[in-house]
């Protein structure tokens, strides 16, 4: 049987008249919604779930609701278990959770304290001693869940033994491992067992498999035939194979990353895939919710999350509560929980989130009552520590998810979710095989003695898995994504940790397609060649790419890489501020664009803006309907960027700027647009720009400079270099010269105000799309800018392009003259400077800076 069968083999189950009960590790939906869509009829009644949801279900039989402990409710019996063993760190959630770990791996793989004391008698030395404490900690953890009377996740299962299945079957789906607590509970129950699993290939990648299939007895096998990729997936494959479409690609940033996910789901949405034969799969996605969240969100892509929520702790209303915190304020915890609810009220927060709150308020409560949380008041900073418990796991819910969505969650689910295009998300070699687990009580090596004392030959039996076990479970997890013969599986990971162990195996026996990477153009292939010592260099720029190298690469010379007679003869003649604010953001790019003089490959993000700001010059001039404006602009705009997937944007680009212009209604009297200006910085630098929009009333300018990201951040605060254009914008509205406008206090005639578009239609209150400074108020940062563009242009000049991003001048530093250099994610190039070289280029840039502003703003 191949897995595209499945489906039809279940539904004869179903339409024969048996009952069978599908059991998934997580999330079932997804396999439901399929098997109506193929049996062309809606399923009456319970047939899938977890395992853990069929113990639910057959302690319900038994006539009462079992109350069943959330995440806090348990982590906090952990942490008063390891209060009453005497150790100090039980008030450290890191410790906590470490412990809480500890404490899943003994009770899911069936070892009780009498056991651990046993073996604490077989051992000699401080490891003996570690045992009994372990074992004192769990006898702790087993008396508070006994006296807090409701069922954790182990004792449920303990509960539901021997219960009678309303089913004539369970089906384990393709579950990975399955835990010695499980097994010993499926075999209480006298039902038939059926386990789909796919045929292993005798390697170390379905080791596991064959270390399950060990433990069960008298339980029906149905080996599923894997795709001819999977049977070849070994670290010596048999032949060559292009069976699955394969695709790879790296971001630098995890925003970027997601960003990236989003292009290809719209992509395939285009391609005519349903949105439910695409999944997202990755490690530690939960807490990342937000953010694919967001992004479908803004792409009209449909979502169906494992997760079912949005971390409560990223809600804005909660980090406001939090950030208001006094350190030396004291409360009871549950004073604190109120005050928390009470405060995300105020803010008039979700109500799906205030119900999450509430219930918090509740366990809180009870813990107090029965003393597992001690009565005595905390302080601000002991709340906060706290907190990391109180939202562990714990979400309110998003009203958007449907079945029909791109399902989003662990690698597990895959083969559950029926998908044919999967999307495996920071698949990288940090995070691919997992690496052993942090346990500062336990080494590997201690584990494995543990192990041994307790007779436990079989991997999946072992009380403190180690790293060989858990790198088995990997190896079969992505064995069994890869079995299912997908159409497409995309590779993404983070370009730092390098890819994934298992897109390496694969690269040797199949077809991998390689996204282009930045800079990586038919324009620029000779400098990259030359950079990439595959050319030999010709022109004095490229012979200074090879110079440039060597800096990286630890020469002691001079920190400047090329001379000024060099730049100079390559170095546009009109330059913009713009042109020097990118310049900050990644000196490499600058030399690659402005120098070397190769176009930037155009992002979407940029043609964005160009269509925001494009509307807004001809709406409020032209009077056409927005809609066919709209088109005629987009039209335009697009039709010669080299963008893939642009069309794909179009409807929330669309959507953006027809609601922006609905809600924003400017005065337009004395106003003009795109205004050209000219800016003098004394005798020292002519620079061009253009102004978004200004407008004079009363003898003072108004200027806006319209956004496409989020303007309420830290980086458009004035002095940050996001605001350095607007600013001198203003500056030059008043005088060329620049500098002479602030010697003579005019600079207070200026008010600057930043607009962002996307933000404008979500809440009709400019708080959240529009920041706004007077310069009366900002004397010492508009100094400070000024400096700043000049420091950066004798940079530029001196042939300074580090592969780092200058990051200048931090508001609220004693110091005027402050920075900090690190890894731009616009540089393709990874940063290969040692801390010593980043100290010497620091060093230079605050002397280049200190020379100009003592030379701009001496008295005279």
């Amino acid at each position: 049987m191949d897995f595209s069968e499945i489906p039809e083999f279940l539904i004869k189950k179903i339409n024969s008249g048996e009952k069978p009960y599908i059991a998934v590790r997580e999330s079932y939906l997804r396999l439901l919604l399929e098997l109506c869509k193929h049996r062309k009829k809606p399923i009456i009644g319970k047939i899938a779930g977890t395992l853990q949801e069929l113990a639910i279900q057959l302690i319900q039989s038994n006539f009462y609701n079992p109350r069943i402990m959330t995440e806090q409710e348990r982590l906090f019996i952990v942490r008063n278990a390891i209060k009453k063993a005497g150790i100090p760190l039980w008030k450290s959630s890191a410790y906590i959770e470490i412990i809480d770990n500890r404490i899943r791996e003994l009770k899911e793989h069936n070892i009780s304290t009498e056991m651990l004391k046993i073996c604490s008698k077989k051992i000699k030395g401080n490891l003996s001693k570690k045992i009994k404490k372990t074992a004192e900690i769990l006898s702790n953890y087993n008396f508070g869940i006994e006296t807090y009377r409701k069922y954790d996740i182990f004792s449920l299962f303990e509960e539901a033994k021997n219960k009678e299945p309303p089913y004539t079957e369970i089906i384990l789906f393709f579950i990975p491992q399955i835990l010695p607590l499980e097994i010993d509970f499926l075999n209480s129950l006298n039902i038939p067992i059926t386990v789909l699993t796919f045929k292993d290939n005798n390697s170390i990648f379905t080791k596991l498999s064959r270390e399950n299939l060990k433990l069960v007895k008298n339980w029906k096998i149905i080996e599923v035939k894997p795709c001819e990729t999977a049977l070849n997936f070994s670290f010596k494959p048999e032949k060559n194979i292009e069976e699955i479409e394969l695709i790879e690609t790296s971001y630098v940033t995890e925003s970027e990353g997601i960003k990236l996910v989003a292009l290809f789901i719209k992509k395939l949405l285009a391609d005519g895939i349903p949105p439910e034969k695409i999944a997202v799969a990755g490690r530690s996605l939960e807490g990342k919710e937000i953010l694919f969240y967001e992004a479908f969100r803004e792409m009209k892509i449909p979502l169906f999350s494992q997760y079912k929520g949005i971390p409560v702790n990223l809600h804005p209303a909660v980090k406001k509560f939090l950030s208001s915190i006094e350190k030396t304020e004291e409360k009871l915890l549950t004073n604190w929980c109120i005050s928390l609810k009470k405060f995300v009220e105020n803010e008039n927060a979700e109500e799906e989130l205030i119900k999450e709150l509430e219930i918090l308020n509740r366990e809180i409560e009870a813990l107090t009552e029965l003393n597992i949380i001690e009565k005595n008041k905390l302080s601000g900073v002991e709340f906060l520590e706290l907190l990391k418990i109180l939202t562990k796991s714990r979400t309110f819910l998003i009203s958007e998810e449907e079945p029909f969505g791109v399902f989003i969650g662990t690698p597990e689910n895959i083969p559950s979710s029926l998908a044919t295009h999967i999307i495996l998300f920071d698949f990288s070699s940090g995070s691919y095989p997992r690496s052993f687990p942090f346990d500062p009580d336990f080494s590997y090596q201690e584990r494995e003695e543990i192990n041994r004392v307790l007779n436990l030959d079989n991997p999946i039996l072992e009380a403190l898995p180690g790293r060989k076990k858990l790198i088995m479970y990997e190896f079969q997890t992505f064995y069994n994504i890869l079995a299912t013969k997908p159409d497409q599986i995309i590779f993404t990971y983070h370009k730092d940790k390098g890819s994934s162990t298992f897109l390496s195996i694969l690269k040797t026996y199949t077809k991998v397609k390689e996204e282009n990477q930045r800079f990586n153009t038919k324009n620029a292939e000779r400098i990259i060649s030359i950079y990439r010592n595959k050319s030999q260099p010709e022109s004095p720029i490229e012979w200074g790419i090879i110079r440039w190298k060597e800096k990286l690469e630890g020469a002691k010379e001079m920190n400047f890489i090329f001379n000024t007679k060099l730049i100079s003869r390559y170095l546009p003649k009109n330059l913009s501020v713009t042109d020097i604010i990118s310049y900050f953001d990644c000196p490499t790019e600058f030399f690659f664009t402005k120098i070397i003089k190769y176009p930037k490959t155009p992002t979407i993000e940029a043609i964005e803006g160009q269509i925001y700001h494009e509307f807004i010059r001809r709406y409020f001039n032209e009077k056409k309907e927005p809609e066919a404006l709209f088109e005629e602009i987009f039209e335009e705009m697009t039709k010669d960027a080299d963008i893939p997937h642009i069309e794909y944007h179009k409807p929330f680009i669309r959507d953006n700027i027809l609601k922006f212009v609905s809600i924003w209604k400017p005065i337009t009297k004395n106003f003009e647009q795109e205004k050209p200006l000219k800016i003098s910085i004394n005798n020292s630098l002519s620079l061009s720009g253009r102004a978004d929009w200004i407008r004079k009333n009363n003898g003072k300018f108004n200027i806006i400079d319209f956004k496409r990201s989020n303007v309420n951040t830290g980086d458009y605060n004035p002095g940050k270099v996001k605001s350095f254009q607007i600013i001198l914008y203003g500056l030059s509205l008043i005088d060329d010269n620049i500098v002479k406008v602030v010697k003579q206090k005019k600079h207070k005639n200026i008010n600057f105000t930043f607009i962002s578009i996307p933000k404008a239609h979500k809440k009709n209150n400019p708080k959240t799309w529009i920041k706004s400074f007077s310069g009366e108020n900002i004397t010492r940062e508009i100094m400070a800018t000024i400096t700043w563009i000049l420091t950066g242009h004798s940079l530029i000049k001196k042939g300074f392009f580090p592969p780092l991003k200058i990051n200048p001048y931090k508001p609220g530093s004693k110091y005027i003259c402050n920075l900090s250099l690190k890894a731009s994610r616009t540089c393709p190039y990874s940063n290969t400077l040692s801390d010593e070289i980043k100290e010497k280029f620091k060093e230079t840039i605050k002397k280049i800076f200190k020379i100009h502003y003592e030379n701009l703003w001496k008295t005279d």
